[in-house]
């Protein structure tokens, strides 16, 4: 027990049980007990709540008083108690126990032989089990209270994101416009249709346009992603082959393969089966995993493209033998407006956070093994039809 002495209320109107009461804790030197007695005349409620008792030992059998000890425990149960209650009864109502722990006792004890030696045992205990429910009561008002700034504070990100990517929308659609007007007039000057263009003046225009297909390309991952967080993004679902798709990609970046003097490493899946997928999605997926992996594969590299058909679904792997992904940045290389590389490439950030969204729309996975100095591999995979 604590070295502080503990303040218990003795409830009980037998002389004989008060003598074996007091007798018992008079006995214990090694913990200390400031016991009081309630005398017939004082108010039980009004006396727990002035002086605040660790715990109270309240008899069943109360001679004399108006109330018995259950009616009493039932008033105490409303006020605001420092301590658990302790029911005491003769050996023969035992049946009252069930209601005295209904009513919130949490413990009893039966008078029988030497049952006063077992008492400050029962206290001790009851009052651990007090404590703990009473600190369990107060963690579960805590969790609650933090649960609700916690709800209050998510609406109030969901709102700014709302509002973020309202913001990031409608930036987007406004600079399509002009960027558009912009690449008209330049192409038609280069073009000769304002007259002649020396050589200085074209470098100058390609460059322009250069800068502006960027934009052009920014401004579309911009409008992907906020269709996509938005939940506006809609599939268009047709029947497509994924080998097909390879192909045809290949065939428009075979020029860049060569121009970097890549091997193009090819090990597609025989009678790959349809799937109902959207083909300009999952277009635009393998070719910006394509276009990374050409990318970042040095002159002279090797890319590997892969499709499987799987038992309930297809998948395809496109390797690079570049610089390889870290292990604490494989977890960020999904996350948007983020480059875990240390070489400098133009784009985004943005087209693999939206590659994978694609294929999540799809119900498709996305993942990368990579590691240092020997490359990277991407895979993802789409349900079958």
């Amino acid at each position: 027990m604590d070295s502080q002495a503990l303040k218990i209320l003795v409830i009980e109107f037998n002389p004989k049980n008060l003598l074996k009461i007091k007798e018992v804790f008079s006995k214990y030197s090694f913990a200390s007990h400031e016991i009081s007695w309630l005398q017939r005349e004082e108010n039980i409620l009004n006396k727990v709540e002035d002086e605040r008792f660790d715990a109270i030992l309240l008899s069943y059998d109360l001679p004399g008083s108006k109330a018995n000890g259950l009616e009493i425990l039932s008033d105490l149960q409303y006020k605001d108690l420092q301590g658990p209650v302790i029911m005491m009864a003769d050996k023969g109502d035992e049946g009252f126990a069930t209601q005295a722990m209904r009513e919130g006792a949490y413990d009893y004890v039966i008078r029988e032989k030497g049952y006063e030696d077992g008492l400050p045992l029962v206290i001790h205990n009851a009052l651990n089990s007090f404590r703990a429910a009473k600190e369990k009561e107060r963690l579960q008002r805590e969790i609650a209270a933090k649960k609700v700034e916690l709800e209050s504070a998510n609406r109030k990100l969901k709102e700014l994101d709302r509002i973020k990517s309202d913001f990031v929308a409608n930036v987007a659609h406004e600079f399509r416009t002009p960027l558009t007007i912009i690449k008209g007039n330049v192409d038609l000057v280069i073009k000769g249709g304002l007259g002649e263009v020396t050589p200085d003046q074209r470098e100058m225009l390609d460059g322009a346009v250069k800068v502006a297909n960027r934009l052009a390309r920014l401004v579309n991952d911009l409008l992907d992603i906020s269709k996509i967080e938005s939940g506006k993004m809609k599939l268009k679902l047709e029947q497509l082959n994924i080998n097909n798709i390879i192909e045809e990609s290949l065939s428009a970046f075979s020029k860049m393969i060569k121009d970097k003097k890549q091997t193009l490493k090819k090990e597609l899946a025989k009678d790959m089966p349809n799937i109902n997928a959207d083909i300009d999605m999952i277009t635009q997926v393998f070719v910006n995993l394509l276009s990374n992996a050409i990318k970042y594969s040095p002159e002279g590299g090797t890319v590997a493209i892969k499709s499987v058909d799987l038992e309930k679904e297809i998948m395809v792997e496109v390797s690079d033998t570049g610089e390889g992904i870290a292990p604490e940045n494989t977890d960020k290389i999904f996350d948007k407006f983020t480059r875990v590389t240390a070489e400098k490439k133009e784009g985004t950030g943005l087209g693999l956070p939206i590659a994978k969204d694609i294929v999540v729309l799809h119900k498709g996975r996305m993942w990368v093994k990579s590691e240092l100095k020997k490359g990277s591999q991407f895979y993802f995979t789409l349900p079958k039809t």
